[in-house]
């Protein structure tokens, strides 16, 4: 089972009682076939971006569910032949990270070592290299 997420338009002309009945359809969709529905959210009516079937607001409705990966096409067939649903989009959401991963903190006192200036780099191999010091 892999948890998922579905957002359908339901056709604007319906009255609030059809579109619960239309969420209800497509809760029973997902129970039938072997998913079990999580959350569920009505957005309300709204108006869409271009004319769907004649339809130019929807009632937008989010819900998570888990379910079988093999049983999408099922379901996105079944959602495609209701007459209640104007359009559906289901995608399947990030998997949970298990264990958070513990990261170590920085040591608590960093010791700077002093850098040798280009003048002391240049100096040091002259001085050896004549075997004599002034």
């Amino acid at each position: 089972m892999r948890d998922y997420e579905v957002l359908y338009i339901v056709r604007a002309d319906l009255d609030d009682e059809k579109v619960q009945d239309a969420v209800k359809r497509v809760n029973t969709l997902i129970e039938r076939s072997g998913g079990t529905v999580e959350r569920t959210n009505l957005w309300g009516k709204r108006k869409l971006a271009y004319e769907v079937k004649h339809q130019k607001e929807g009632s937008y409705v989010l819900q998570d569910f888990s379910f079988d990966p093999g049983r999408v096409p099922e379901l996105e067939s079944a959602l495609k032949i209701t007459e209640e649903v104007l359009r559906h989009l289901i995608v399947r959401k990030p998997e949970k990270a298990a264990v958070a991963t513990i990261v170590a903190p920085p040591p608590a006192e960093v010791v700077l070592e002093p850098i040798a200036t280009e003048s002391e780099l240049v100096e040091e191999p002259a001085a050896s290299a004549n075997g004599k010091e002034s």
